[in-house]
């Protein structure tokens, strides 16, 4: 596997925004997405799209009235299943498609660019708005693929960044009318026209797994921008443009702040895999709210990961299923022209994690599960530890996102032990079931493993020699290590030295105070100026792809 390397543009990999738009911007995004319209007689030509002469009454209006309007909004959820064991093979189950509301949404009532009424759907997806207009007047009923309270919405990235939308055409004076949103599969393939479903399937993943915290605190969540198209596939062109699909993978992106989802037809389709959405937004989660010095990059199971990765993304797995709830997490992608599946039980550990530890994604992500769950008889000799959401969700925004370690497992145990009515033994009981020992401090002290990764450096300056070995991604342990130095005050110059490609960083509670990654063999090297008494840690990442050790030296200096 080619290494890989998460810049300022980097992405977390999962497997495998201006906002308050004027009503001229919004008619745009309508006119972009009228797609599924119910009873609208031209679903390439919606209603109102770009008329100029918006606003002013038609001749043929006839007189106003005001209305009342009620009505329902739903979309067509389709289950993913796995169909083999041991768990890979499965499908989208279309003969299980299930009805859902459309809730927390803006439902709009226009002519033309012009906004008549407006209202938000409920918990059932019912809404009632009041709006005025002439009798003959030709309306749109639009509902947005947006919520309001969090704000998310979801836009076509292949398509100027329209919002999705399900709509039709009403006239004025109308009272009632139900709008849904069809998944659009014939049998064989997707109707480009009735493919509605797939946008507000993702919205309510994510409001899901929003109202979950909600529910027990009081969450300032930013606004999410989320990016899906039909054109959205899992390869990239030479120029990488998000613009014509070419996306990588579903992933969320540190540096836009969106999350992006696949949708191309035949290739992968992510927007029924809720537990993908619902990982995803759990790194928007981790960038807004808490914390991640996740280097990102490719990993599958079985692979000994950097111990921020395995956090990183068995927190997302983890969280995906104690958000939605469902422990089994189930993937589909498309191959020689049917579709499969892989996935995993958060229950049940199995030759997916052959090397249990810290540097496991499957490791960390059963062990909090099992943090959050209630114990079942078959884990009783191990797991007495059920712990709430709202404790996970106090340790994620606080001693998580403040520690002075990078974010392992062994910086979330010991922030999880400060919490009140934590039982520190028990927890011990269940990291020892998957092989992570007794945490004592957010360096990983108490796990013998995690805590090799440290170096403490006790005083200025410092130089020293370690060896890393390479064959194997620059994201996994073996080519990662870190030094631990307090600051000065004045400037610190740091360098490492190696007859292979090596990239350095220092991280300050995960705000980077300065890298060297020049992509050659021999010296990096960078300074910045330090604070005095705060503890950094200085990442060496090594990037050979052949086999065998290979030595470095680093330096540490404040002149």
């Amino acid at each position: 596997m080619e290494s890989e390397r998460k810049g300022e543009d980097g992405m977390y990999v999962s497997r495998k925004s201006v906002w308050g738009r004027t009503s001229a911007m919004l008619a745009l995004a309508l006119s972009l997405t009228m797609f599924g319209c119910t009873d609208n007689g031209n679903d390439d030509e919606p209603d109102g799209g770009g008329n100029p002469d918006a606003g002013v009454p038609e001749p043929d209006a006839g007189p106003p009235i005001t209305a009342t309007l009620t009505g329902r909004v739903t979309y067509d959820f389709v289950p993913a299943i796995l169909t083999t064991t041991p768990i890979r093979g499965g499908m989208l189950a279309f003969a299980q498609t299930s009805v859902r509301p459309v809730r927390n949404a803006a439902v709009q009532v226009m002519r033309g660019t012009t906004v008549l009424g407006t209202a938000t759907t409920d918990e059932d997806g019912r809404y009632q708005l009041t709006y005025t207009a002439g009798t003959g007047a030709n309306l749109t009923l639009a509902t947005l693929a947006k919520t309001t309270t969090p704000a998310i919405q979801v836009e076509d990235n292949t398509a100027r960044n329209a919002i999705w939308a399900v709509s039709a055409t009403i006239t004025g004076g109308t009272t009632s009318r139900d709008l849904h949103a069809g998944h659009g599969w014939t049998g064989s393939s997707y109707n480009p026209s009735q493919r509605v479903a797939a946008p507000f399937a993702i919205l309510d993943s994510m409001y899901t797994a929003s109202r979950a915290f909600l529910a027990v605190r009081t969450v300032p969540f930013p606004p999410l921008k989320v990016n899906w198209s039909p054109n959205n596939i899992a390869e990239r062109n030479n120029s990488g443009d998000t613009s014509t699909g070419q996306i990588g993978t579903s992933h969320f992106s540190p540096s836009e702040n969106e999350v992006y989802v696949l949708g191309k037809e035949g290739a992968d389709t992510d927007e029924f895999d809720n537990h993908v959405i619902v990982h995803e937004w759990g790194h928007y989660f981790e960038s807004n709210l808490s914390r991640s010095d996740n280097p990102g990059g490719q990993h599958i199971g079985g692979d000994v990961l950097d111990p921020r990765i395995a956090f990183g993304e068995g927190y997302g797995n983890a969280l995906s299923a104690i958000l939605l709830p469902d422990p089994l997490y189930v993937d589909t992608s498309w191959g020689a022209g049917r579709q499969t599946a892989f996935g995993f039980d958060m229950e049940t550990a199995a030759a997916d994690d052959p090397t249990p530890s810290v540097f496991s994604e499957f490791s960390v992500m059963r062990l909090l599960y099992d943090i959050f769950d209630a114990s079942s008889a078959a884990e009783a000799s191990y797991d007495q530890v059920n712990i709430g959401l709202g404790t996970l969700y106090d340790v994620l925004v606080g001693p998580q996102k403040t520690t002075p370690a990078l974010t392992t497992i062994g910086s979330f145990i010991h922030g999880l032990k400060a919490q009140p009515g934590v039982n520190a033994a028990t927890l011990d009981t269940l990291a020892a079931h998957y092989q992570i020992g007794s945490i004592r401090s957010a360096f990983g002290e108490g796990d013998t493993q995690l805590a090799a990764m440290y170096t403490t450096v006790s005083s200025l300056p410092y130089n020293a020699n370690g060896t890393l070995k390479g064959g194997k991604p620059s994201n996994q342990q073996q080519q990662n290590r870190y030094y631990v130095f307090n600051g000065t005050g004045r400037t610190v110059i740091i360098s490492a030295n190696s007859t292979e490609d090596v990239g350095i960083q220092a991280l300050q509670q995960g705000t980077r105070a300065g890298f060297a990654d020049d992509f050659l063999r021999g010296t990096e090297s960078f300074r910045f100026s330090s604070q005095a008494d705060r503890q950094y840690v200085l990442i060496v990442t090594g990037f050979k792809d052949s086999t065998g050790t290979y030595n470095y030296s680093v330096s540490i200096t404040s002149p």
